[in-house]
């Protein structure tokens, strides 16, 4: 009986050091319109302004503000590597959820436009749509 509450207690500091390490906290959703918005405006990723960035951080977690060398081109290389791998690798796949698309159809008659027909989209499509979005 003394083993049993042992194992329990370690389950017990293993599952509490898991949630530190990693919180279970859900992303907050992105409105579709700040999307659609952003996405023209953003450049694309930089090798160059990553690297710059950790360089000038640097002196915040108080490491010597005058980089050698040596350390700007190895954090270049570094940060080529990193967005080499997330370019070349990295899929991003939309999906358009069942019944997500509503279409309404309509004929013009004299008294103006009059709606004769309805439908949405009773099955998922994936791979077929282009889209934008942002990595997170």
């Amino acid at each position: 009986m003394g083993n049993f509450s042992v194992i329990q207690s370690i389950k017990s500091i293993l599952a509490f050091l898991d949630a530190l390490i990693t919180p279970n906290t859900p992303l907050t959703a992105i409105d579709k319109k700040i999307i659609d918005l952003g996405m023209p405006a953003r450049s694309g990723v930089s090798a160059q302004r990553v690297a710059t960035n950790i360089i000038n951080r640097k002196s915040e977690a108080g490491i010597p503000a005058v980089p050698s060398e040596q350390d700007l081109r190895m954090e270049r290389i570094r940060v080529e590597c990193m967005l080499e791998e997330l370019q070349k690798y990295a899929k991003v796949e939309v999906v358009i959820p069942r019944n997500s698309i509503s279409v309404t159809v309509y004929t013009f008659t004299p008294a103006g436009a009059t709606p004769i027909g309805f439908g949405v989209n009773d099955i998922e499509y994936v791979g077929i749509a282009k889209g934008a979005g942002f990595i997170r």
